[in-house]
């Protein structure tokens, strides 16, 4: 490793004498570390990757609510212009991403691979028209065109200052799965607000859907819209029977605030910048009550977070020049009997960190044998719910029950049956994947806090650095999964011209044994897909984990390996410039030590 040529000077960006915010905090430490020396670059690039996830972090707020309650004019009043297409007809099964940009953009995801399909211009109208042949169930009958996704970039003050707001496809949509699938979905937001309206304010379907939800969410407001369309009396009375709805039967303990809006005046008021209208429409408390709100909760808890992050890495840090400060005093030969000892040191390192990972992989073995257990009864219940749908098709239909019908039937149920299904395997199996990696966290961790505690023993160092936290999993953006279950065979079984010719009973009779082999076949094919899905996304989870873990372990051996030989490498090339390395060594640690006493304090 090279060293800067800085050996005489100070670093030039000393912290200044004055409390000092999180973001200019970070770039004064990664400033700091940067004048160390190359040795010190990837404390650097984190500390540049901590700006970034500061910059960066959004707060996602899905929007829910049944067709014709207004949920789609809530989002455009928020916007302040009607982006997204008004459900004068159904939507169909896509969700849509509102994120800020520099100006309206749209791109739209499709499945297997398919090219996006994009839109760039200044007109919000013209957007609204384009996103109207995707997300439409009128344009897009049952997404035939294969929509996975819609992304939307928008101007809009709300969406600048991190807010991703997601229009979801919701209950009562022409889907059943998509029920299935939001509620898969929902548990990566961090709040949602679910719109009802005052004809009627709360449907059965609604209840029922709220009662699914209500344990999935941290936070779930919700908003009363075409409040404008009520008297003052009539809204007291529907606000007060949506709360006893809500806590005598969709089970909430706390009757939850409503939120009355127009959000039909409220898009009016913005387009005409009418600050009066705004606030009479209700859309004000809206914006700051639960928008505002959302977004300065989560800036703190993940400002508090970094903070943390970034003190331990610089505690890293310092502990690091103590060391090649420390190796710099030592007799020479003093010095190499220290080295020869941590090395010795080092192959018990390695032997625990061995047997480490055997552990952790006869865990992901457990764990996959698991889910193939948890899958095993999924197949006589699939078949006992298929058969069901079955037979409920020739019921209805009677005298005019045909093979057609009941395959219609089928492909209409599998969709919504196989979500659930695989949302409850997901959570899990999630669950157990966490408890399971804990024990491997907290030898992984033990074992680098061991190497800092050789490191301290060997060069009479204090030995206080933070102990290293290892992630379980990373925080991505939440998105929407839905999978395309298989509710067809490899060929259509056409009728037998001889059933045209059988008496009902005999015909039916026929057409029943050609279906339970294509029941079979369908739920063994879905219940195995499952399980693959499941199983594949378990080893990713846990491959992930071990790289972390392996890094984590690597980069602490590496470290303290660099920071010896560095001073060595030093005492041997010129012992003339150990006297100003020293100097340097003392300034470097004391405007760490500076830093890290201004940090402002941050919200508790």
């Amino acid at each position: 490793m090279q060293v800067r040529q800085q050996e005489t000077v100070v670093p030039a960006s000393s912290p200044p004498p004055r409390a000092i915010s999180l973001p200019e905090w970070l770039r004064t430490a990664a400033d700091l570390v940067a004048a160390l020396g190359t040795e010190f670059d990837a404390d650097r690039e984190r500390l540049i990757g901590l700006q970034e996830r500061l910059r960066a972090e959004r707060c996602h707020l899905a929007v829910l609510g049944q067709f014709k309650r207004g949920k789609s004019t809530l989002i455009n009043a928020l916007l302040g212009a009607p982006v997204l297409p008004s459900a004068i007809v159904p939507l169909t099964s896509i969700p849509t991403f509102l994120h800020g940009g520099d100006g309206l953009t749209a791109r739209v995801v499709f499945e297997n691979d398919k090219p996006d399909a994009r839109f760039a211009g200044a007109d919000a109208e013209a957007l609204g028209e384009f996103l109207r042949q995707f997300v439409t169930e009128e344009a897009n009958p049952r997404n035939r065109l294969g929509v996975e996704q819609v992304e939307v970039t928008c101007p809009a003050a709300v969406l600048q200052q991190g807010l991703v707001l997601i229009d979801t496809p919701g209950i009562g949509s022409t889907f059943r799965h998509n029920t299935e699938a939001t509620l898969n979905f929902l548990p990566q937001c961090d709040a949602a607000i679910f719109v009802v309206s005052a004809d009627p304010p709360i449907t059965e379907v609604e209840v029922e859907f709220l009662k699914l939800v209500r344990g999935k969410l941290a936070r779930l407001f919700f908003v009363l819209n075409k409040a404008d369309y009520l008297d003052p009396d009539e809204r007291r009375t529907a606000v007060a029977f949506l709360q006893r709805v809500l806590h005598e039967q969709a089970g909430f303990a706390d009757v939850p605030p409503i939120f009355c809006v127009s959000a039909r005046q409220g898009l009016a008021a913005r387009q005409k910048t009418d600050a009066a209208a705004w606030e009479q429409s209700g859309m004000n408390d809206v914006e700051q009550r639960i928008v505002e709100f959302l977004l300065t909760e989560k800036t703190d808890v993940l400002q508090r977070a970094l903070a943390r992050q970034a003190a331990d890495l610089l505690a890293d840090v310092s502990h690091r020049l103590e060391l090649t400060r420390r190796s710099l005093q030592l007799p020479l030969a003093d010095l190499d009997a220290r080295i020869q000892q941590f090395a010795d040191r080092l192959v018990e390192i390695e032997e625990q960190r061995i047997v480490l990972l055997a552990r952790l992989a006869r865990d992901e073995e457990r764990l996959a044998e698991a889910v193939a257990q948890r899958a095993a009864p999924l197949l006589p219940k699939c078949l006992h719910f298929l058969q069901r749908v079955v037979q409920e098709s020739q019921e209805r239909d009677n005298a005019h029950w045909t093979e057609e019908s009941a395959r219609a039937a089928l492909a209409d149920a599998i969709p919504s049956f196989f979500e659930r299904e695989f949302g409850a395997a997901h959570q899990a199996c999630d669950a157990e994947l966490r408890v399971a990696l804990q024990p491997h966290r907290r030898r992984a961790e033990e074992l680098i806090a061991t190497v800092q505690r050789i490191v301290s023993q060997l060069f009479d160092l204090r030995c206080d650095a933070a102990p290293k936290e290892i992630a379980l999993t990373t925080a991505d953006r939440p998105y929407w999964r839905t999978h395309r279950w298989v509710f067809a065979g490899s060929a259509s079984i056409p009728p037998s011209w001889i059933d045209r010719l059988l008496p009902q009973r005999l015909r039916h009779a026929r057409i029943r044994h050609r279906l339970t082999e294509y029941v079979e076949y369908l739920a063994t094919r879905n219940v195995g897909d499952l399980r693959s899905s499941i199983t594949d996304n378990l080893h990713a989870s846990i491959q992930t984990f071990r790289d972390r873990l392996t890094a984590a372990i690597e980069q602490t051996i590496q470290t303290t390996r660099t920071a010896i030989e560095t001073a060595r490498r030093r005492r041997t090339e010129d012992s003339a410039s150990v006297a100003p390395e020293l100097a340097r060594l003392e300034a470097a640690l004391a405007d760490l030590q500076t830093l890290r006493q201004h940090l402002a304090p941050l919200p508790q």
